[in-house]
């Protein structure tokens, strides 16, 4: 088990260097399988060492879709191919920080469950507030901003990586900001719905969101990491 975890987490580190891949390598195998033929599938592709992008749809039907190594598609099982609208409706799968994350994030059949596989520490608190989104430029400013605004975010990193987003339940941080840095206010949502209205309207769709189960932040002028450290990068 414990080799299995450090799999997974070693997994999660690499990500940080992936490109986005294209959405007409994603594809779903959900209507043509069971969950647990679901899982046996993934389970294959590690024992072949086959490397993976897992997304879940977030309107509707929450079905689960990958992207494999060097654009493959599954030759032995059907398969549906992504479409554009779906593209702008998926988010990463959460990816494992702590040991017992292999056992949370492992799929099960139950679709009221979703909230456990698309969001982590941060968008669950964020289905239940005010968020306010904003590009962020230097480590200094979640120093300044913490201090005057409670506690900020860092946003996950992003396969591409050309923009850094933080978030912060406080409404009042609007006044420290110039309207353009704002790239996003929502209310209490449903699950999903704020990570893919950030990557349709501050990524446009030309990126995704990378997040792990557990966050770093910032509060009152201070840095708290996670234990084990995160592997999201600090500007």
């Amino acid at each position: 088990m414990e080799n299995t975890i450090t799999e997974a987490i070693d997994t999660s580190l690499k990500s940080q260097k992936m490109k986005l891949p294209k959405k007409t390598t994603f594809f779903t195998i959900d209507p043509y399988t069971t969950i647990n033929e679901y899982n046996q599938a993934l389970e294959a592709l590690k024992n072949n060492g086959i490397d993976y992008t897992e997304f879940i749809s977030v309107f509707g039907d929450y079905k689960f879709y990958l992207s494999l190594e060097n654009n493959q598609h599954p030759i032995m099982i059907n398969y549906d191919k992504m479409d554009n609208t779906t593209w702008t409706r998926c988010v990463s799968k959460t990816k494992p920080l702590y040991a017992n994350d292999i056992y949370l994030l492992y799929r099960r059949g139950e679709k009221s469950d979703i909230a456990r596989y698309v969001e982590n520490d941060v968008f669950k608190m964020a289905r239940k507030e005010q968020s306010i989104v904003f590009k962020i430029s230097t480590k200094e400013e979640f120093y300044s901003l913490s201090r005057a605004f409670g506690t900020i975010y860092p946003l996950g990193v992003y396969f591409n990586g050309g923009i850094k987003l933080a978030i912060s339940f406080n409404p009042e941080i609007k006044n420290a900001l110039t309207k353009n840095r704002i790239l996003l206010e929502m209310g209490p949502h449903k699950v999903g719905r704020l990570e893919a209205e950030i990557n349709y309207k501050a990524l446009r769709n030309q990126d995704k969101i990378i997040k792990w189960t557990k966050t770093p932040y910032f509060k009152d002028g201070k840095f708290y990491p996670t234990s084990p450290q995160s592997p999201l990068k600090i500007i």
